[in-house]
C-alpha cells in the first residue's frame, strides 16, 4: 500500500514545487524544441482500408525526435518556451514524409549525376562522363570518342565512368538496353581503356567493366563466384565465373566495392547526398536491399556520426544461404537503430512468369521497344529449382522474405508456395506466419484476381511500382501486347488489394525522386501518355489510397508502423510542407506540387531558399546545391 502512494505522493509534491516558484509544467518537464503552427496538418492517423485520412489539426509540437503532442493553434503556442524553433505554415499542408520500399539510393546515387556531382564535382577523383539525351544511335557514336577524351585526361589507375542516357522521359530506354548489350563489351573496354579501369553504364543499372575494372573488384572479392553466387551449398561454378569475368556485367557492386575502395568516407558523403536528393522530393525512409557491403558500411559510418538524412531498413541478399547463417540474421529481424535496420532477405529475383500463354506473334512484333533479354526469363522460382529452395530457406529460418523483385502472376504463386513449404518445415503456426508479413514487390501484372484471398490469409503485403503505368519498353503497354489488355488491370492491383484489406506500399524504382507526384496522380488515373491508354480503369483509386500507400503501409512494409508513417505523439517527427494542399487541388494539379520543407526527427533536412527567407531560417538541403547538371539530365 506504502508503495502505490509513492508515484502519487511525488506528483503532488511535483505540483505544489512547480505552483510555489510559479513554474509551469512544460518548463519542468521540458519545452519542445519546435512547433509548427497555423496549419493543415494531416496526420494520416485513420488505420482503416477507406479513403480517410484521419485527424487533422492545427499545430504539432516536437522534442527529442519524436512528436510530442498535436492540437490546436492555442494549445500548441502555449507549450513554447524561449528556445522553441516557431515554424508558420500560414495555412498549409503537412503530412508525413512518405516512405518507399524497393527504392535504391545506393544505386540512384552511382545512376544519376545531382549529388555525385555535388560531392565530386570534377574530374579530380572519378573521371564521370555523361552522355546527351540523343536517339540511343548517336549516343553510341559518341561512346568512342567520349571514353578516349576521358582516358587521354585520366590520371595512371585513375577510374572513368561513361553513363549513357534514358532520356527525361525514358523515351530512349526500350531501343537502348538493347543496343548497349549487343555494342558495349568488355573486349571493346579493353581497348579504349587498357591502363584505367573504367565501367559503362546503360542508362540505369547493368554496366560493363573492363579488365582492370574487374581486377579492382577480385582485390575486394577473390572468390568472385562465391560473391555472385553465395555457393548455395554447391559446387564452384568455373563456367559461370568465366562468363561473368568474360562480359563484365557485374552491375551493382563495382561502383561502390572496387571504385571506391579504401575511400569510405567519400561513398557516405556521396550516399548521404542522395537521400538528401530525394528528402528534397518528401522520400525519408527507404526499404532495400544495400546490395553491396561497402553500402553498408558507409550508412553504418553516417548513423555512428549522427549524419544519416534519411532512414534505411536493409534486407539481406546474399552471399551465403546456409540455414544456419539465416538463422542468425532471423535473431536480428526487425532489429537496428532508428536509421538503420534489418526488415528481411531475398536471394534470386522472380522471371517474367506468367499462368497466361503470350500471343502467338508477340516474339515476332515486340513493338513496344522492348530489349533483348529484358527480364529474367522463365519461371526461376519453380519447384526443384535452386532458387526456390532457397526461398523455402528463407522462410524456414525465421526471416521474412522483403524487397524482393517479382514479375508475373505465376511468381506469385510459387512464393506463396515457398512461404507455406518453409513454414511447414519450421512448424510455425498460421499465426506466425501472417505476423512476418512477407512482402513481394513491383507489381508487374501481379497477383491476379484469384490470388487475392490466398495472400491475405498468409498477412502479405506488395509494393507497387508506379513506373510500370508510364514506362514504354516494360510494364502495361507491354503486357498489352504480350498477353492481351484484359490483363492489365493485373498491373498495380492497388484497388483490389486495398478493398481486401491487403497493404500496399510505394516504389519508383528509378532514380526519378522528383516525378514522385506525378507518379500519385498516375496510380490515380492509370493514363499512359504515350499509347494513350488507360490501362485496368477498375484499379484506379483515389489520392487518399495513394498517401496511405506512401505513409502508414509503408511504415508496416519497413517493420515501423509503431515510430512511422503518420503524424502522433511518440512516433518520430518526420513530416514534410507542401506548397499547395493535395486533398483539394485538382487531381491534374497533383504533378506540379513541390516540397518547401522535409524534416526526419525534427531536424530539417530540406528548407526551400524561398520558404527560408519567409520563416527566417537559413535553407538546407538539394535545392542549395550549386553544381551545374549535365545537358540532358535536368
Amino acid at each position: 500500500m506504502k508503495q502505490a502512494l509513492i508515484p502519487v505522493l511525488g506528483l503532488v509534491l511535483f505540483a505544489l514545487a512547480a505552483g510555489a516558484q510559479n513554474v509551469d509544467v512544460p518548463s519542468q518537464l521540458g519545452y519542445p524544441q519546435m512547433i509548427v503552427f497555423n496549419g493543415k496538418i494531416v496526420t494520416m492517423d485513420d488505420s482503416s482500408f477507406e479513403s480517410k485520412v484521419g485527424t487533422i489539426v492545427q499545430a504539432m509540437a516536437i522534442r527529442d525526435g519524436r512528436i510530442l503532442t498535436t492540437g490546436t493553434d492555442a494549445q500548441i503556442q502555449a507549450l513554447t518556451g524561449p528556445r522553441t524553433k516557431a515554424i508558420n505554415l500560414k495555412g498549409r499542408t503537412v503530412l508525413p514524409s512518405f516512405i518507399m520500399a524497393q527504392e535504391h539510393p545506393t544505386d540512384w546515387v552511382f545512376a544519376e549525376p545531382r549529388a555525385f556531382r555535388h560531392v565530386l564535382p570534377g574530374d579530380d577523383v572519378i573521371l564521370s562522363r555523361w552522355m546527351p539525351s540523343v536517339p540511343p544511335r548517336q549516343q553510341l557514336a559518341l561512346f568512342e570518342p567520349m571514353i578516349r577524351e576521358a582516358v587521354a585526361r585520366a590520371r595512371a589507375g585513375q577510374w572513368i565512368r561513361v553513363l549513357f542516357n534514358y532520356g527525361p522521359n525514358y523515351e530512349w530506354a526500350g531501343e537502348l538496353r538493347s543496343l548497349f548489350r549487343k555494342s558495349i563489351t568488355r573486349e571493346w573496354l579493353d581497348q579504349l581503356s587498357p591502363s584505367n579501369p573504367a565501367i559503362v553504364k546503360d542508362g540505369f543499372l547493368v554496366s560493363v567493366s573492363n579488365s582492370k575494372a574487374i581486377e579492382e573488384l577480385r582485390s575486394v572479392h577473390p572468390d568472385l563466384d562465391f560473391f555472385e553466387t553465395g555457393r548455395r551449398g554447391g559446387q564452384r561454378d568455373p563456367e559461370r565465373e568465366s562468363r561473368l569475368a568474360k562480359t563484365g556485367l557485374f552491375d551493382r557492386i563495382v561502383d561502390p566495392d572496387a571504385m571506391l575502395k579504401g575511400r569510405l568516407p567519400t561513398l557516405a558523403e556521396l550516399l548521404k547526398a542522395e537521400m538528401e536528393l530525394w528528402a528534397s522530393w518528401g522520400i525519408t525512409t527507404f526499404g532495400s536491399s544495400a546490395y553491396a557491403y561497402s553500402n553498408l558500411k558507409a550508412l553504418e559510418f553516417l548513423d555512428k556520426r549522427g549524419e544519416m538524412p534519411a532512414r534505411f531498413a536493409w534486407a539481406y541478399s546474399g552471399p551465403a544461404w546456409d540455414l544456419e547463417t539465416l538463422r542468425v540474421l532471423a535473431a536480428t529481424l526487425g532489429h537496428g537503430t532508428d536509421h538503420l535496420w534489418l526488415i528481411g532477405a531475398w536471394s534470386d529475383r522472380g522471371g517474367d512468369c506468367m499462368s497466361v500463354p503470350e500471343k502467338p506473334d508477340w516474339r515476332q512484333r515486340q513493338t513496344s521497344g522492348v530489349a533483348e533479354g529484358e527480364g529474367v526469363p522463365g519461371c526461376v522460382l519453380e519447384p526443384g529449382s535452386l532458387a526456390r529452395e532457397i526461398l523455402e530457406r528463407i522462410v524456414e529460418s525465421g526471416l521474412r522474405i522483403a524487397t524482393m523483385h517479382t514479375s508475373g502472376d505465376k511468381d506469385i504463386d510459387n512464393f506463396m508456395d515457398a512461404i507455406e513449404e518453409g513454414s511447414r518445415r519450421a512448424g510455425f503456426t498460421p499465426g506466425e506466419v501472417r505476423a512476418k508479413r512477407h512482402a513481394f514487390d513491383h507489381g508487374d501484372a501481379a497477383p491476379r484476381p484469384e490470388q487475392i484471398p490466398r495472400i491475405k490469409r498468409l498477412g502479405m503485403m506488395a509494393s507497387e511500382g508506379v513506373a510500370a503505368l508510364w514506362e514504354t519498353f516494360r510494364g502495361a503497354p507491354v503486357v498489352a501486347e504480350q498477353y492481351g489488355i484484359e490483363f492489365t488491370d493485373w498491373i498495380l492491383p492497388r484497388k483490389r488489394m486495398t478493398d481486401a484489406g491487403i497493404p500496399t506500399s510505394f516504389e519508383i524504382d528509378r532514380p526519378l525522386p522528383h516525378k514522385v507526384f506525378y507518379f500519385i496522380a498516375k496510380g490515380m488515373n492509370r493514363y499512359h501518355e504515350g499509347t494513350r491508354t488507360v490501362y485496368g480503369p477498375n484499379q484506379r483509386t483515389d489520392r487518399i489510397v495513394q498517401l496511405k500507400a506512401l505513409t502508414r503501409w509503408g511504415a508496416l512494409y519497413v517493420l515501423r508502423e509503431n515510430s512511422l508513417g503518420s503524424l502522433e505523439p511518440g512516433k518520430f517527427a518526420d513530416f514534410i510542407v507542401l506548397d499547395q494542399d493535395i486533398l483539394t487541388v485538382r487531381e491534374d494539379q497533383i504533378p506540379g506540387i513541390r516540397v518547401l520543407l522535409t524534416a526526419v526527427g525534427g531536424k530539417l533536412i530540406h528548407l526551400t531558399p524561398a520558404y527560408a527567407s519567409e520563416i527566417g531560417i537559413a535553407p538546407v538541403g538539394a535545392t542549395t546545391w550549386k553544381e551545374s547538371i549535365p545537358p540532358g539530365w535536368e
